[in-house]
């Protein structure tokens, strides 16, 4: 399973979102299957609250691409399964 790591740790929301949609078009060119953003927790919860809520979720079906969480341990980074 090919996996993609974006660091958006320090971005402003909107900055973040961007990166993330440009990483996810990467994704689909490449065929990758999996995303983990690093998002950090420690100084601010803003990004990793967003990028871990359904909101997220559904704005990215939106822009087409549909995303399924995955359980993972470390509270700095949130992961993904490209379906």
């Amino acid at each position: 399973m090919s996996l993609l790591e974006i660091n958006i740790h320090g971005h402003e929301l909107w900055g973040a979102i961007d990166e993330v949609l440009s990483v996810l078009e990467e994704c689909k060119i490449n065929g990758d299957e999996e995303i983990n953003i690093i998002h950090g927790y420690k100084h601010g919860q803003v990004l990793k609250n967003y990028f871990r809520s359904n909101k997220f979720l559904v704005e990215m079906a939106r822009e087409g691409f549909r995303l399924k969480i995955k359980a993972i341990s470390d509270p700095a980074i949130s992961s993904f399964v490209i379906l």
